[in-house]
């Protein structure tokens, strides 16, 4: 009887042991489980959130960019009151490319942006300042001025000169040159 009773002491003692250990492994399954599903509601939220973070972050920079422009412009009206006049301002070029085209007597910022900021093709006047979206894979963007009133020169050549983005800010230089024979103020634009 006593070996009776040890040995179905035995099997329920195995029974319960084999009853918690799969208790156990259920938990761990079930942990990894609402784990997986856990990052999966993570993923598909970055997933539709992160265009729409990429076109804000865009929009910023159009906005920085149409603030420095605007900045430039009133620096070139602020030479013209006299000849010599100069004035030296930091150009930071977080996004894009930075040009002056000389012969067009223009200066204007293209960007690639995630954000359309007009419509497709169609010129924006935002004041003297003119904006055009185009399509491409992200949108073409184009700020610019134009100053026909002004002889733009860079570094006192008729040409276009383009800058890239870079961390460190472009030391900008904008000097009245006088009338060079023509009714114009020839304002010189160096950027180093």
């Amino acid at each position: 009887m006593d070996s009776l009773r040890r040995n179905l002491l035995k099997e329920n003692f195995n029974f319960f042991k084999q009853r918690r250990m799969s208790k156990l492994g259920q938990v761990w399954i079930e942990t990894v489980i609402y784990t997986l599903i856990g990052l999966a509601v993570i993923g598909i939220l970055l997933a539709v959130s992160k265009p729409k973070i990429e076109q804000m972050k865009d929009k910023i920079v159009i906005e920085q960019t149409i603030t420095s422009l605007n900045e430039i412009s009133t620096r070139i009206y602020d030479v013209q009151i006299a000849p010599g006049n100069k004035r030296i301002l930091d150009l930071k070029i977080a996004k894009g490319k930075f040009y002056v085209n000389s012969s067009a007597d223009k200066i204007g910022w293209i960007l690639d942006s995630n954000y359309k900021y007009s419509e497709l093709g169609k010129e924006v006047n935002l004041g003297n300042m003119k904006v055009i979206t185009k399509d491409g894979g992200p949108y073409l963007i184009e700020i610019f001025m134009e100053y026909y009133p002004v002889n733009l020169t860079s570094g006192g050549l008729d040409n276009y000169i383009s800058f890239d983005g870079n961390p460190t800010p472009y030391k900008m230089s904008i000097e009245n040159n006088g009338n060079l024979g023509n009714a114009r103020t020839n304002v010189d634009v160096t950027i180093n």
